[in-house]
């Protein structure tokens, strides 16, 4: 396969998505509530209601917290940082998934701890850039990295909390997702590998390197993302809805040269679906239970 046809990759991937087909759902009330706007404490949108009730229903005093990225997480770790303040929690330790989210966290006066320091983790949110539906698998890392920024880190510090709670959009939680899934390779053979993803999932998706500045190119450009770890990311594209994300990261891991990847599976996790007509809560375990918030 020559490199200037890098671009132009497709693949044709067939797998059948394998969710619970019974998820709980609790539902919000419907109220009244303005439409969305920036991310601020006053905010009553449905973004913001998610992350209070996140930390109201989840986090409880003494905890060693996961802290998200995103911009949802940062309304929870600010409001987290005025439960602090007023004395409705105590002794919390927050462990940042990256830079931002440490800084949002030294801002609202959480005390942290870095990840490499702690051996357990309570309960842990985070946004995600797309969810599937039942499964509750997701993906992160579409957006650019800023500075520091680690999808591994974040990661790992999602997969050694107990509890882990997603909060999203009613448009990121779907079946059939679409769009760009993070890889993490080897920089030294980049292009191998990025080969050889490209005919994996021939007939479907695209493959990318991500550039650190300016406009992105198959090749990466002038100036290739190299993260703090030294990796490349290649941003496969899929061109078609994904089936199962379960099903890709699995074929993924199986490339030589493939360090990590944006798919995050964990069982089991919630998550907090925000629409303007209330919350609903979802988790994916097998149960017909129902019940009201």
């Amino acid at each position: 396969m020559s490199l200037a046809a890098i671009h132009r990759l497709h693949f044709h991937f067939p797998v059948t998505l394998k969710a619970n087909p019974n998820p709980r759902l609790i539902r919000e009330r419907k109220t009244n509530s303005p439409s969305p706007t920036a991310c601020s404490l006053s905010d009553s949108s449905p973004l913001f209601r998610a992350a209070k009730l996140t930390v109201d229903t989840y986090v409880k005093s003494g905890m060693v917290i996961g802290l998200g990225s995103g911009q949802v997480s940062a309304m929870a770790i600010e409001y987290l940082g005025r439960q602090l303040r007023a004395g409705a929690l105590k002794h919390i330790l927050g462990i940042p998934t990256s830079v931002v989210s440490a800084s949002e966290a030294a801002k609202a006066g959480i005390p942290l701890e870095e990840f490499e320091n702690s051996s357990q983790i309570d309960f842990a949110f985070d946004d995600v850039d797309i969810i599937e539906e039942r499964t509750l698998i997701s993906v992160i890392g579409r957006r650019r990295l800023q500075g520091e920024e680690s999808i591994i880190q974040e990661k790992l510090v999602l997969s050694m909390a107990d509890q882990l709670v997603f909060m999203v959009t009613e448009n990121q939680y779907k079946c059939g997702l679409e769009g760009s899934i993070p890889v993490l390779v080897e920089s030294l053979n980049w292009m191998e590998t990025a080969e050889e993803i490209d005919d994996l999932f021939l007939g479907d998706a695209e493959v990318w390197r991500r550039p650190s500045i300016g406009h992105a190119d198959p090749l990466g450009g002038d100036f290739p993302l190299v993260t703090r770890e030294g990796h490349n990311i290649i941003d496969v594209i899929f061109t078609s809805p994904i089936a199962s994300l379960a099903e890709v990261a699995e074929s993924l891991e199986k490339i030589d040269g493939v360090v990590d990847h944006g798919v995050v599976s964990r069982f089991p996790c919630k998550a907090i679906v925000a629409s303007e007509s209330g919350l609903s809560i979802v988790d994916n375990i097998p149960t017909n239970a129902v019940g009201g918030v």
